[in-house]
């Protein structure tokens, strides 16, 4: 491109020099934002401490500083952006100036300016010696392509500042030969993509409703008193979370959908939301409202069904994310199969997006051991298909029968696979509602038991003492703690604990501390009163029960000194 030099003073005024300046006009919506971000930000904080509870104070304090600096850096560019004088942008005959933009960017070393996603501007200089053509890796600047911050500008602001640029660079443009930028052409073919998707889908409140149904079940869980951070298994298990036994073994298949719709605290709730908005958007005006439902219900049931085979084979699951990465694998494949109609930067910027997304919740999925990434793989499988089956309204070829016919074949070959996922599933390793059940009864089971021993243990004092004789010490503890250990076997019985959970431990001590009570007591009665059925090897049975319940009592108050914990709800976040 041609240099250029001031116009003569009586040449016509082109408006190339003319200066242009753009004031801030969102401030308040910068200062709402700023407060946002610190409740956001105060939240998450609140999220990792409860997380980390157990361990030191210095690594909890590490945690929330690592969780701070990037709010603090965020806050102040908002805060120095909102209350700086400056405008946002100056067009004058130095060439284009602004915040962080100093010295001007000349127009002779201007090539081009396009416009990016979350309100920002890229200069597009020619690159030379002070400016080459490099990205920094400290901090991602590249000095031939500055990029400027238009968070201040109302949109219409923007597209004024974008085409009052290309105004001028079109007329050097012109004056050197060089035609119509790129990022002209591509503005153009994007605009006119643009225009027709949002004709064929000017609202997308399929996207509104799931995300009003997630917040709305959330706040019902708060409302009920659950936990807003951390809420407990049993509660979440009880508000529908996905659990293998409870779908294979209860028949509750309706926790498949349920769990969807429930989340593992705040921060779990704000990352899938965040993680489903711009894509959901995308997809709604890409397949339509209808067909949007269609790939997030069938992904969060897919991602429900994957997960009975891993996680929810002994935790609990909940999360939308399951369904959300269903979103976006529907996305990733909708826009690859149309392809040749969506315009190139798009699909750059689309594509670039979605696989940075997608490459790092996997990874730090399978990173962490709370994070349920068998859902997010199953729902991620759903929407990839989904999204080769399904047909674009803005596709030519795609009557609206030849639609219907292609939504009513993937929802057919979605419930088939749901189906067939949710019959394989192996035998679960816990059954979660007789734990839970266990862990309910438990309190007032170890309250009655410790009554009826202490007393025992009283009396076995009198008797040692010499205020009572054995055999009134015998007729007393089978009035008392016989009665009781039958009713607490009788309680137990019918839970089907695994013994290798804590909970599962706990209950057999229970059964075999009464049942070797009850028949220790009986079996001295017998020896009192001289039983003719009484075995050979009384005396030798007694000294056996007596020393398995010596074992039994110090088990069970080892465990009972340590709790009997619920354990964590495993949440397929997606989530960064």
């Amino acid at each position: 491109m041609a240099a250029t030099t001031p116009p003569a003073p009586d040449a016509p005024d082109t408006g190339l020099y003319t200066p242009l300046s753009f004031a801030p006009t969102r401030r308040r919506r910068s200062l709402l934002v700023a407060a946002a971000l610190v409740v956001f930000g105060l939240a998450i904080m609140a999220s990792v401490d409860d997380l980390l509870e157990h361990f030191a104070l210095p690594w909890r304090l590490l945690a929330a500083a690592l969780v701070a600096a990037p709010v603090a850096w965020l806050l102040r560019t908002l805060l120095r952006h909102a209350v700086s004088g400056q405008p946002v942008l100056r067009l004058d005959a130095r060439g284009i100036s602004g915040v962080g933009l100093q010295p001007p960017v000349p127009w002779s070393a201007l090539e081009d300016v396009t416009l990016e996603r979350g309100g920002f501007m890229r200069l597009h200089r020619r690159p030379d010696a002070e400016h080459p053509d490099r990205t920094r890796w400290w901090d991602g600047h590249n000095p031939a392509r500055p990029r400027v911050g238009l968070h201040l500008l109302s949109t219409a602001q923007q597209d004024i500042a974008y085409d009052a640029i290309h105004a001028r660079l079109d007329l050097l443009r012109i004056q050197a030969g060089a035609g119509e930028s790129a990022s002209r052409r591509a503005a153009r073919a994007e605009a006119a993509f643009e225009d027709s998707l949002d004709a064929l889908t000017p609202n997308p409140w399929a996207l509104y409703a799931v995300v009003s149904a997630n917040v709305l079940v959330w706040a019902m869980n708060l409302a009920a008193g659950l936990s807003p951070t951390r809420p407990l298994s049993p509660e979440l298990f009880a508000w529908g979370a996905n659990a293998a036994s409870a779908v294979v073994l209860d028949d509750q298949w309706w926790r498949l959908l349920s769990a969807t719709f429930l989340h593992g605290g705040l921060a779990h709730l704000a990352f899938n939301m965040l993680g489903l908005w711009e894509a959901g958007k995308q997809l709604c005006r890409l397949l339509g409202n209808g067909q949007f439902l269609l790939v997030y219900f069938a992904a969060g049931l897919s991602g429900s069904a994957a997960s009975l085979h891993y996680a929810a084979q002994s935790s609990v699951s909940v999360g939308a994310s399951g369904a959300v990465f269903g979103v976006l694998g529907a996305l990733l494949a909708a826009s690859w199969h149309y392809r040749h109609a969506v315009p190139p930067t798009n699909l750059r910027r689309l594509w670039t997006g979605l696989g940075f997304f997608i490459g790092y919740s996997l990874l730090h999925g399978f990173s962490q051991q709370n994070v349920d990434n068998a859902a997010h793989l199953g729902g991620l499988a759903s929407g990839v298909a989904l999204g080769l089956v399904l047909l674009a309204p803005f596709d030519p070829l795609a009557s609206h029968g030849r639609r219907r016919v292609r939504a009513l074949l993937g929802t057919v070959a979605s419930g088939i696979a749901v189906v067939y996922a949710v019959l394989a599933t192996p035998l679960p390793l816990a059954w979660h509602s007789q734990v839970y059940a266990a862990q309910q009864a438990l309190p007032d089971i170890g309250r009655r038991f410790d009554q009826a021993f202490r007393g025992l243990a009283q009396e076995n004092q009198r008797m040692v003492r010499g205020e009572i004789r054995r055999p009134a010490f015998l007729a007393l503890a089978e009035r008392s703690v016989v009665p009781a250990c039958n009713a607490i076997a009788a309680e137990l019985a019918p839970l089907r604990v695994p013994r290798w959970d804590h909970t599962g431990r706990v209950v057999a001590l229970y059964q075999n501390v009464c049942d070797t009570a009850t028949r220790a007591l009986r079996l001295e009665l017998a020896m009192l009163n001289r039983d003719p059925d009484l075995p050979a090897d009384a005396d030798a049975q007694l000294n056996r029960l007596s020393a398995d319940m010596a074992v039994w009592m110090r088990q069970l108050g080892e465990l009972s000194r340590r709790g009997h914990p619920t354990g964590g709800p495993r949440g397929h976040t997606g989530a960064p």
